[in-house]
């Protein structure tokens, strides 16, 4: 499912609608033989109320209760707002007046929230009721600062990601993507980061790697890609990721799941608006300018600019106007070189 697809910036104020019963309380005491605290949730939802009933229901049925739901609605035009009051009135609404994109929102709706664990949602999840008390475990490492657990496809058998890890292109990969799950990822393990469809962050990481606005996400992106961004900043100040496979949810994600992955990436791709297309292909060389290493770089070229390749030539036949507007973009890639230099000063403090 699309995230969102954006509009103009407004400069009317965003709508927060405080709930109007209280959602069940956690404790922080004992789960899985480890002591766990309080969890927010985030959801960024862009007319996407036919996922919100499903999505909430799960929520209410985890074993592990949450202390606080917070909804960010990127001023859909299905109802959501009218329809979350009545059918949730647990659920905290922060209505936008405008599509702000995935990252802000989410900073926005994290902002708003002040517990220890912050779960970000896609409106098209659902989650298995154990699936924090099965996740928070893991964060008894205290180096721990992303966790994940297993995401399905709604058929139950198809994988849509066992964490991420990152390609030699430098480009995010969701490990199984597609396949069959036939226990092959049944291991707990660390990955480099987690789908941003459903991934715990330690509010602590977070902090850690916030600007001086307190922002997150990297707001240049908009939407897509910014889960590994995130986690390859977190990486860089000494943050682990983990992936927890007993914690199952399911991923509505479109798209075919057939096929060799490289075909899988191009029919995505070919499915996609020019205005996807664009915050892909840019958000994927803010990641690069931000967070590799001249090293690391060097070491993947063939990878890397056989991927700018077959980009470049797809975007020639199918989009070119993309092109365009990434080279009216090239103020963003010299920002992030900026970031860059930040990142490393704060990497530097930290030592």
């Amino acid at each position: 499912m699309d995230r969102m697809q954006p509009t103009k910036d407004s400069t009317r104020r965003p709508v927060r609608r405080e709930p109007q019963s209280d959602i069940p309380r956690g404790d922080s005491g004992p789960c899985d033989g480890g002591d766990v605290e309080p969890v927010a949730v985030v959801i960024v939802s862009w007319n996407s109320r036919e996922y919100l009933e499903g999505c909430l229901s799960s929520l209410r049925n985890l074993e592990r209760p949450v202390q606080q739901i917070v909804v960010v609605d990127n001023a859909s035009t299905d109802g959501t707002p009218g329809w979350l009051a009545e059918r949730f009135p647990e659920v905290e609404l922060l209505a936008l007046p405008a599509n702000e994109g995935f990252c802000r929102a989410n900073n926005l709706g994290i902002a708003g929230t002040h517990t220890p664990f912050v779960l970000v949602l896609n409106p098209d999840t659902e989650l298995e009721p154990g699936f924090l008390r099965r996740l928070l475990p893991a964060f008894d490492d205290p180096r721990v600062g992303i966790g994940c657990g297993k995401l399905l496809r709604f058929d139950r058998k198809t994988l849509d990601s066992a964490g991420q890890q990152l390609a030699r292109s430098r480009q995010p990969l969701d490990r199984g993507y597609g396949k069959t799950d036939e226990g092959q990822y049944d291991l707990d393990e660390s990955v480099f980061g987690a789908c941003g469809a459903a991934a715990l962050y330690r509010r602590a990481m977070l902090d850690s790697i916030a600007d001086e606005r307190g922002r997150f996400f990297d707001e240049a992106f908009f939407a897509f890609v910014e889960d590994l961004d995130l986690a390859w900043r977190a990486r860089k100040l000494g943050w682990r990721s983990v992936y927890r496979f007993r914690a199952v949810g399911y991923h509505a994600r479109g798209g075919s799941a057939s096929g060799p992955l490289w075909k899988r990436r191009v029919a995505a791709m070919l499915g996609r608006s020019a205005e996807v297309r664009f915050h892909v292909v840019k958000n994927r060389y803010l990641t690069i300018i931000r967070n590799d290493s001249v090293a690391g770089y060097c070491a993947n070229i063939p990878f890397i600019w056989a991927r700018d390749l077959g980009t470049l030539a797809l975007l020639v036949v199918t989009s070119p106007e993309v092109l365009l507007r990434l080279w009216r973009s090239r103020h963003l890639f010299a920002q992030a070189r900026s970031k860059r230099r930040l990142d490393a000063g704060r990497a530097r403090d930290q030592v």
